[in-house]
């Protein structure tokens, strides 16, 4: 196969990739802990703690999804939104 074949297939294998809208493309996840201030006191604090996102695992980014949840490609266009059983549909 030529060179522009090889490129149109891996186009229509290729993921769009999408900010993860879980940690909203950072990767992590940031959620409150409280924790006591004291063993005689009962002022205590919330502690920040960061997690790596379940959902992107640390990626920050996800396939995009079209409304019927297959992947839309590269092949696709950079601004489809549909894949490609969606659009020719």
């Amino acid at each position: 196969m030529g060179r522009m074949s090889d490129q149109a297939i891996q186009d229509m294998e290729t993921p769009i990739m999408a900010p993860c809208p879980d940690c909203w493309g950072e990767g992590y996840v940031k959620f409150d802990v409280p924790r006591p201030h004291g063993p005689n006191r009962d002022v205590g604090y919330l502690e920040q703690v960061s997690e790596v996102c379940g959902s992107c695992s640390g990626d920050g980014e996800m396939p995009r999804l079209c409304d019927c949840g297959e992947v839309v490609t590269v092949g696709m266009g950079e601004d489809a939104e549909k894949c490609e059983e969606c659009a020719n549909a």
